[in-house]
């Protein structure tokens, strides 16, 4: 039987994440089946996923030669997934009681695309791994949850598969990491859905303990993102999308500034080459 949610969850080495993070999948969720796409970890994480795949009947285990990225790697998980629900969640996360009860609220009542939960990082306000759920406590919003496209974290996200069937999966270009998210959720709001982040959960971040391997591909990436969509830039900003957003890129269709922008970065490149080779 088909579980409600199929969460999707990437693995390259980082042992100690993993185990915490799945202690805390299984304490706090509930109806659900767990896809771990292992990019070809080399400290233990595979035996421990092997054993961990007789224990549990909802496991679901991909094993890469090669590490596939942080794209391709979820599309491989997507492919399988059965759950009318899916969730991308980090390895080096923990969650908190009823997190997806609260997220799927949210889904019930709004045109949503992604939901996550408020985001906690270790340095903030000196909170850590034990205490968080008791400090997340006394935290008071004045709404349950609010649009916020910089605030919905793709660490821990959910989405719907019928959302994934309207606008697409990961787009591969964005390899290893970064500004994968930010594609998804521009392409989200271009359909007519809103990203979301909800106030009464949160989620623990041990923060970026694989893809920071990763920062120099997060000039490239940024520079292809503002090339597929150079008005994203007016959608960095916490709280609700600016109004006119979908209207302007309408105009694009007709005014191709994606395509000027990849041009003006070509020059960019040639003009380097051109300057280092007189200075030679």
């Amino acid at each position: 039987m088909a579980k409600t949610l199929s969460i999707i969850t990437l693995t390259l080495n980082n042992l100690e994440y993993t185990k915490k993070y799945i202690e805390s999948l299984y304490r706090f969720t509930s109806d659900f089946e767990l896809i771990v796409v292992d990019n070809a970890s080399t400290d233990g994480t595979v035996d421990y996923l092997e054993t961990l795949r007789l224990e549990k009947d909802n496991l679901k285990v991909i094993y890469n030669e090669e590490n596939k990225g942080f794209s391709k790697g979820n599309n491989q998980g997507i492919e399988i997934a059965e759950g009318e629900y899916i969730g991308f969640l980090n390895n080096d996360i923990l969650l908190y009681p009823n997190w997806f009860d609260k997220i799927k609220d949210v889904f019930e009542k709004e045109n949503a695309a992604f939901v996550s939960p408020r985001h906690i990082k270790p340095d903030f306000n000196l909170t850590n791994e034990h205490a968080y759920i008791q400090y997340f406590k006394n935290f008071k919003y004045d709404k349950l949850y609010e649009k916020s496209f910089d605030e919905c974290e793709f660490s821990c996200v959910i989405t719907k598969k019928d959302v994934l069937d309207k606008i697409g999966v990961f787009d591969e270009k964005f390899s290893p990491a970064f500004f994968e998210d930010n594609d998804m959720k521009y392409r989200a709001i271009m359909a007519g859905y809103g990203v979301y982040v909800v106030n009464t959960v949160c989620f623990f971040h041990f923060g970026s303990a694989t893809s920071i391997k990763y920062n120099n591909n997060f000039e490239a990436n940024r520079a292809y993102y503002y090339a597929k969509y150079p008005l994203a830039e007016y959608l960095s900003i916490s709280g609700e999308e600016k109004g006119e957003l979908k209207l302007r890129s309408k105009h694009l269709q007709d005014f191709p500034l994606n395509i000027i922008y990849e041009t003006y970065l070509i020059w960019l490149k040639v003009l380097k080459r051109i300057k280092g080779f007189i200075q030679k």
